[in-house]
Parts: C-alpha cells; sequence; structure tokens
C-alpha cells in the first residue's frame, strides 16, 4: 500500500509540475508574442514560435511545448524533490535544474528550428532571459523557504511553550497529592 502510494504522489507531482510548466512556457510565448507584434512588427516572424497566433502552426507547436514542459517537469521531479537526490545541497540542485534546462531548450530549439541558428544576437537573449528568470525562481524559492522557516519556528516555539506548560502543571499536581 505505502508503494502505491508514493508512485501515486510521485505522478501527482510530476503532473502538478507539467501543468505548471506548461502553463507558465505558453503565457510567456503568449506574451512575448504579442510584445512582439505589437511593438516590432518587423520581427515577428524571427521566431517559429509566435506561429502560435496562426492558426495552422498552433496545432505544432503546442505538442512541442508540450513536450518540452514534460521534458523539465521530470529534471524538476528529480532535481527539486528529495525522492530521488536527498543529500545534494540545494544550490548544485538549482544549478544543475537550470543547465539541464537550458540544454533542453536548446535542444528543442533546434529541433523544431524554434530560433534561427545563425543569429546570435537571439540566443544572447535567450541566455540572458533563462538567466533572469531562473533568478526570479530562485528568489521566489528562497523565499518560500525562509517564510516556511519562520512558520516552523513560530510552531515549535509554541510547542515547547505548551509543553513546559504541561510539565509544569503535572509537577504541580503530583507535589499536591
Amino acid at each position: 500500500m505505502d508503494n502505491e502510494y508514493t508512485k501515486k504522489s510521485l505522478i501527482l507531482e510530476l503532473m502538478r509540475n507539467f501543468t505548471t510548466i506548461f502553463t507558465l512556457s505558453s503565457l510567456a510565448i503568449s506574451l512575448a508574442g504579442s510584445l512582439t507584434i505589437r511593438f516590432v512588427p518587423d520581427k515577428q516572424f524571427i521566431s517559429e514560435i509566435f506561429p502560435l497566433f496562426m492558426i495552422n502552426s498552433f496545432y505544432s507547436t503546442v505538442p512541442q511545448i508540450a513536450g518540452f514542459s514534460f521534458v523539465i517537469a521530470i529534471f524538476c521531479v528529480l532535481f527539486i524533490s528529495d525522492r530521488f537526490i536527498s543529500k545534494m545541497w540545494f544550490w548544485l540542485r538549482f544549478l544543475l535544474l537550470f543547465l539541464f534546462a537550458l540544454f533542453t531548450f536548446v535542444v528543442f530549439a533546434v529541433i523544431f528550428k524554434w530560433f534561427p541558428l545563425n543569429n546570435p544576437q537571439i540566443w544572447i537573449g535567450l541566455i540572458l532571459c533563462t538567466i533572469i528568470c531562473s533568478a526570479f525562481g530562485l528568489g521566489i524559492t528562497l523565499l518560500r523557504f525562509k517564510l516556511e522557516g519562520r512558520k516552523y519556528d513560530r510552531l515549535l516555539a509554541n510547542y515547547k511553550a505548551r509543553r513546559k506548560d504541561n510539565d509544569s502543571n503535572n509537577s504541580r499536581s503530583l507535589n499536591e497529592i
């Protein structure tokens, strides 16, 4: 029974990560495409991802993004959860996740021709964008860890205070007997 629970929760964790990554990827691509079309209309066809806005490419692009999201979700489960790598430092886990995600993105971008290979400006922008987004994600994660740490410290202090009160009440009742 315990093994079934572990399998189910692993699958749920993988699907939760996939859903989150797919949703955020789709929103980021939509936002980038919208901003590009709005402010730099002559560059709207520089990437093959932006034809998401055209119905004929939509059906081929969404499965590519879904495949990319699934691979990244697997890396998230491997590196972020404590299921597989529990004794590795958080910073090393994050660095490995960042490198694998960047490598996966480059592989998908080359295979599906999301960006032209001969335009270094796009690839530099991609790397800068990846670094900025990763730094933002790391900041949110560290903030979450800090807030959870405060919460657990407060709960531990309350528990110790309650236990101290219970111990003192028990010792008083024993002295009265």
